[in-house]
């Protein structure tokens, strides 16, 4: 049985960002097509039946708002995550009607479960929610969960496992 892969378009001018959200993707069996600025990203949206778009805002030259808008022109049935460094783009992601906005630096577990909600999500169930309402925009804050781990651990006292304080304390 040949099952056939989500086809997603990853654009992001910076190339170790690209590559990297290339890698984990495929891993996760998606088939990728990288894009590094605009003009690309248009190009290979208009030449391959693209499921899903995960569009970094800041594409140097380009503005992912323009990409975002002019995709929507050619096929509006298409979701796309808008992954930023940016703050304060809740509102403009809302009323553009992406369909997530995730902050920068990603947390991996939750933005890849909401490509997996997003593609199994049918054209008429997106068309059943309403554009431009919190519900519709999916919205993971810079930091989430992972971030708030992290901070957690970071004011608690390190602790070292008996082994570890052993070899130090023979050093």
């Amino acid at each position: 049985m040949n099952l056939i892969k989500p086809k997603l378009l990853l654009v992001d001018d910076d190339r170790s960002v690209r590559e990297s959200m290339t890698q984990l993707l495929r891993r996760e069996k998606y088939d990728v097509l990288p894009a590094r600025d605009g003009l690309e990203a248009i190009e290979e949206f208009c030449a391959h039946d693209v499921n899903l778009v995960v569009l970094d805002l800041n594409l140097g030259s380009d503005s992912g708002w323009n990409v975002f808008q002019r995709m929507t022109e050619l096929n509006p049935y298409v979701p796309t995550i808008v992954v930023t460094a940016e703050f304060e783009q809740r509102e403009q992601a809302m009323a553009a009607g992406v369909e997530a906005l995730i902050e920068k630096p990603i947390e991996v577990p939750a933005f890849l479960e909401i490509v997996r909600e997003l593609l199994a999500e049918s054209s008429a169930q997106r068309l059943h929610r309403i554009c431009g309402d919190r519900d519709y925009c999916r919205y993971l804050p810079r930091g989430g969960k992972f971030m708030d781990l992290l901070e957690q651990r970071r004011s608690k006292p390190l602790r070292f496992s008996a082994d570890l304080r052993s070899a130090l304390h023979t050093s």
